[in-house]
């Protein structure tokens, strides 16, 4: 009789690490891939989100000077939707993609280097919501691997809809790794379709996604052996490539300037450095590194704006 009962109490125990197991790879994994959508109402409605999206009463392009169309397409099945704005005469054009928990309220405040530097009217701009994000649906955005398919999508889009094929990629966070993403493994769907990548900007980018999950990870203090399936699944999710979804793999053949704080909590610049030293002999990759300025928010430092405003105005012009 004991012996059953203790049988039935390891069965027990056994059952509950297994439970205990499963919510943690679920709960994860939906860090990682998936978090709630933030609309255009709550960001209206927050001044706290005002001030993270650096807009303050601004609520769309007109406000910084630049007539748009609202445009709505697919990336797949999942909804997309933009700003759309249209210089008569530009061939270039500017995708301005937002990170992760944003939407493109966040992305309007960089219209103004564009007036700064005098290049408001060589460029078109389209500033998306990216999926999960403002009026977009709902969908898991795989740390930037999704968003590199509606970057995809938005530049056939706009070569479909408008003409437009040459284009300037400009990514913050997920949405920067969704631009190293797409010019590394959409380069023969790109060119059937006769689109160019000419240049990229990529702020407080994710440098290498694996090391990012293992930094979240250590830092939730997430067990090791839950750390290592959620890695085998989740690479599973990329289509096996979690191995090549870091910078020194994704870029080198496109001009692209790396931004980075020293002060980011998020994607730190320890990481992107690992990254960077294996790109540095590439003349065509360039890093500006700042002292200040937290994640994506380096523009928004008062001590950083007149520099940064200087260094991606230089950088698209030469």
């Amino acid at each position: 009789m004991a012996i059953e009962v203790l049988i039935a109490i390891n069965v027990l125990f056994l059952i509950f690490l297994f439970l205990v197991a499963y919510v943690s790879l679920r709960y994860f994994i939906n860090q990682i891939e998936k978090y709630p959508r933030v609309t255009f109402e709550e960001v209206y409605d927050s001044k706290k989100l005002r001030q993270k999206y650096n807009i303050e009463n601004k609520a769309n392009p007109m406000d910084y000077g630049f007539n748009y169309e609202e445009v709505g397409y697919k990336s797949g099945k999942i909804q997309l939707y933009g700003w759309y704005i249209e210089n008569k005469g530009a061939e270039k054009t500017v995708i301005i993609s937002h990170g992760r928990g944003v939407n493109r309220l966040s992305s309007i405040q960089y219209l103004q280097i564009f007036k700064d530097t005098g290049l408001d009217k060589k460029y078109n701009f389209f500033i998306p919501d990216l999926r999960n994000s403002g009026m977009s649906d709902v969908a898991r955005t795989k740390m930037g691997y999704n968003f590199a398919q509606d970057i995809f999508h938005t530049m056939e889009m706009l070569s479909e809809k408008y003409s437009k094929k040459n284009f300037i990629l400009y990514g913050f966070s997920q949405g920067g790794m969704g631009s190293a993403i797409v010019s590394k493994y959409y380069q023969s769907a790109l060119r059937k379709k006769g689109i160019v990548i000419e240049k990229m900007i990529l702020d407080s980018t994710i440098s290498n996604v694996k090391k990012r999950i293992k930094s979240d990870a250590k830092k939730r203090r997430v067990p090791k052996f839950i750390v290592s399936i959620v890695i085998r699944i989740f690479n599973l999710r990329v289509g096996n490539h979690l191995e090549n979804l870091r910078l020194s793999y994704l870029l080198k053949r496109i001009p692209t300037l790396i931004i980075q704080s020293k002060n980011d909590k998020a994607t730190t610049y320890g990481m992107l450095m690992e990254e960077y030293n294996k790109l540095a002999n590439f003349e065509k990759i360039q890093l500006k590194v700042f002292e200040k300025g937290a994640h994506t928010r380096i523009y928004a430092e008062p001590e950083c704006t007149a520099e940064y405003t200087k260094t991606v105005g230089e950088f698209l012009k030469n």
